[in-house]
């Protein structure tokens, strides 16, 4: 008998027979509850060019740890109002309210989505709670969510309080961040904003990045500090994460001049280095080839530009956060004649291409290696590359794949 790995609970292959995922015939599991616990997770493998429920979305992030990020989902699920209402903190709150339905209580997603199409999250999360064992504890967050019940009640945003949250936000990072740089803590907000407006640019695009460095927080894809700072390279939340405990450690340990003339002169990963900083193993060597690491080569030219595929990244990144009622962004001009979006004659077409990329830049984790793409892309080898990762159907399509994918190089 073949020996094959659970998708869901085996760390080593077994003989014992096994069923595979009747859709896409690629997951093993060992029973039925192995497959259902799998599933919201493995939704996203099986189901790769059709509409998923944010409910899935909100599942693997509980699963993983991570605050939601697909838009649709953070408003459906309350992390938006969260965030928008009561700040990052609240965010937080809201995922461990929902890591206790899934992981504690057990609570299928299918359920946990019929409360949200019925605009009854409050009551199906109380009754959920309420059936524990009475030596359970539920918690601070079930607490947190009595205190919060207008956060799930589907009711719109207070424009007024988000607005007042986010002025205090905003004078809190700036002091936060003034402190961090070694600035006079007693300094108005007013005198750190003259002194900061008076620094050159590249010092206050790092003044800038303190004030997040300062909050434990970092750049969003919108923000040019995104690319300029590195986390662009990042293929998942948790490289996100890796880049900003490596950022919070640096600062600790080199002055802000340092930091600035690092920046400005494209040195961060060698002042990383000076001082023993190190990234997590799994953002310098994705397998055993050892290929590069994407946040050096990132680093190796910003702030003063990159390769265009790392913009290409920023864009897509950009698509993923996109809010549904936002504009959609645009690529900026060296993707556009690079990556083929300047031949998108329709909005159509131009979808097509996002889908396309978004797909292939999902196959970081699985061999997909931008700097190979960039190599691509400068060959005129565009098509040839994504075919090695995704099946660029329906067939149909293939000769406006072909047309869409061209680009003037090689030179």
């Amino acid at each position: 008998m073949v020996e094959r790995e659970c998708a869901a609970c085996c760390d080593e292959p077994t003989a014992i027979p096994m069923k595979r995922c009747s859709r896409c015939h690629k997951a093993w599991y060992c029973n039925e509850r192995c497959q259902k616990q799998h599933w919201p997770s493995h939704v996203f493998d099986c189901k790769p060019d059709e509409p998923i429920s944010t409910v899935y979305h909100l599942a693997r992030a509980c699963w993983r740890d991570f605050i939601p990020l697909d838009p649709q989902t953070r408003i459906d699920y309350g992390f938006e109002k969260a965030s928008r209402e009561l700040g990052g903190k609240a965010e937080s709150y809201l995922l461990g309210l929902y890591q206790g339905v899934f992981k504690v209580l057990g609570i299928e997603c299918k359920e946990v989505r019929r409360w949200q199409k019925e605009g009854r999250l409050v009551e199906g999360i109380k009754a959920a709670y309420l059936k524990s064992p009475p030596h359970w504890t539920r918690g601070s967050y079930y607490d947190w969510m009595l205190q919060h019940e207008n956060i799930l009640d589907g009711t719109p945003v207070d424009e007024d309080q988000a607005e007042a949250l986010t002025e205090a936000t905003v004078a809190s990072l700036a002091h936060a961040g003034w402190v961090l740089s070694g600035g006079d803590p007693t300094d108005s907000r007013e005198v750190i904003h003259a002194k900061i407006a008076a620094l050159p640019s590249h010092a206050q695009a790092c003044h800038a990045f303190y004030q997040l460095v300062a909050a434990k927080m970092y750049p969003s894809p919108n923000d040019s500090s995104w690319l300029d700072f590195g986390f662009v390279a990042a293929s998942s939340q948790g490289e996100e994460l890796g880049y900003s405990r490596a950022y919070q450690t640096l600062v600790k340990l080199c002055t802000f001049d340092e930091f600035c003339t690092a920046y400005n002169s494209s040195a961060i990963p060698a002042l990383l280095d000076h001082y023993n900083v190190l990234l997590p193993s799994s953002l310098l060597f994705r397998n055993a080839n050892s290929p590069p690491c994407f946040f050096r080569d990132v680093m190796a030219n910003s702030p003063h530009g990159c390769k265009s595929v790392w913009d290409l990244k920023q864009y897509l990144d950009r698509l993923t956060i996109n809010q549904p009622d936002t504009v959609k962004p645009a690529p900026v001009r060296p993707v556009m004649v690079d990556y083929g979006f300047a031949n998108c004659k329709t909005e159509a077409e131009r979808k097509m291409l996002d889908d396309l990329y978004t797909q292939l830049f999902a196959k970081m984790d699985s061999g997909m290696d931008p700097l190979e793409l960039h190599a691509a892309c400068l060959r005129g080898a565009l098509a040839e590359y994504a075919r090695r990762f995704v099946k660029l159907a329906p067939y149909e399509y293939t000769a406006k794949y072909t047309r869409l994918l061209k680009n003037p190089y090689p030179l």
